[in-house]
């Protein structure tokens, strides 16, 4: 390891630029304290970027966080392993945080039971950043969503309300409005899902139909419809959005049909370009009762039912496994 006053340690430059970036946000944290220039470059935004962009190709997208079921104020770091679920460990939410709200790049969005106390909490680092909704008195919000924009290196906040969407930006500390969508009622809307620094939500069940909502700060600050994939009906389907690698997909499922499209859209906000990814045939659950919540691991889907039941589906040989916890 470099030590400054040992002039006769010393790690290439290169060494250094390939290895580090490799480590476990807990060991930079620790190595910060090496030397000066050591927590220069750590603390570098480019690093950062690097680092986070490193962490989600090599990450194997197994490690789930969920909240205690027997431990309140406590979440737990699990990790999915053949077809099982193994704790890994238990980590202590910020104090009267009870309500997960939105996910990005390795940050939760939390609330109090009041949803105007709002927390951002890096289960890595421990680091918090504790802000409060300014409309609440007048606006109960309808759905949330959190971002990254990397081209300034901040968090930011995006809450739905029905006549204005606000954002709060963590490196100004402060909160804007937002008009809200004209031609478009809004309904009952999704989580958010954050896809390459754009938020996604949908929409269902309003007067006119199914949409996908999305908001990019590069593209006016606001609410836009995303056009859906081209002769595919919504109507009356459940739709679920998801990230896979850094792309959006959309998953569809007809009521009392037990079939489940997955459709990916091609890189950018505004693009309209859908490919159908795969079709997941004759799932075994009350289909028109649950919507579906998938997430890949590896070349498999785990797929989680609202009723809590757990399968895991296998797309090259079209087969069905049980999760045994």
């Amino acid at each position: 390891m470099v030590v400054e006053q040992d002039e006769s340690v010393h790690l290439p430059l290169e060494m250094i630029e390939i290895i580090v970036p490799k480590l476990p946000v807990k060991s930079l944290l620790r190595f910060k304290s090496v030397s000066k220039s050591w927590n220069t470059m750590i603390s570098d935004p480019a690093f950062v970027k690097h680092h986070l962009r490193i962490s989600k190709h090599s990450n194997p997208h197994n490690l789930f966080m969920q909240k205690h079921p027997n431990s309140k104020g406590f979440f737990s770091l699990v990790k999915f392993e053949g077809r099982k679920f193994r704790t890994v460990k238990l980590l202590e939410c910020p104090y009267a945080c009870v309500k997960f709200l939105a996910f990005c790049d390795g940050v939760l969005l939390l609330s109090d039971i009041s949803y105007k106390k709002l927390t951002l909490w890096n289960p890595s680092t421990r680091q918090t950043a504790n802000f409060e909704f300014p409309y609440a008195h007048c606006c109960y919000p309808m759905s949330y969503g959190l971002f990254h924009d990397r081209t300034v290196g901040d968090f930011k906040v995006v809450v739905i309300c029905r006549d204005h969407c606000a954002i709060y930006s963590c490196k100004d500390k402060a909160w804007t409005r937002k008009r809200r969508i004209q031609d478009i009622g809004l309904v009952q809307i999704g989580s958010g899902v954050c896809v390459d620094g754009v938020v996604y939500w949908v929409n269902r069940w309003s007067s006119d139909g199914t949409h996908i909502l999305y908001f990019d700060t590069k593209d006016d600050d606001e609410l836009k419809v995303l056009r859906k994939p081209e002769n595919v009906n919504l109507t009356g389907k459940m739709i679920d959005l998801i990230c896979l690698r850094d792309n959006l997909c959309m998953c569809c499922i007809g009521r009392g049909v037990t079939n489940v499209q997955i459709w990916i859209k091609e890189k950018g906000s505004g693009n309209s370009t859908w490919k159908e990814l795969m079709t997941i045939e004759n799932v075994q659950t009350r289909a028109s009762c649950f919507e579906p919540l998938l997430h890949f691991v590896g070349n498999k889907i785990l797929i989680v039912w609202k009723d809590s039941k757990l399968v895991v589906y296998n797309p090259s040989e079209k087969t069905f496994e049980e999760v045994d916890d």
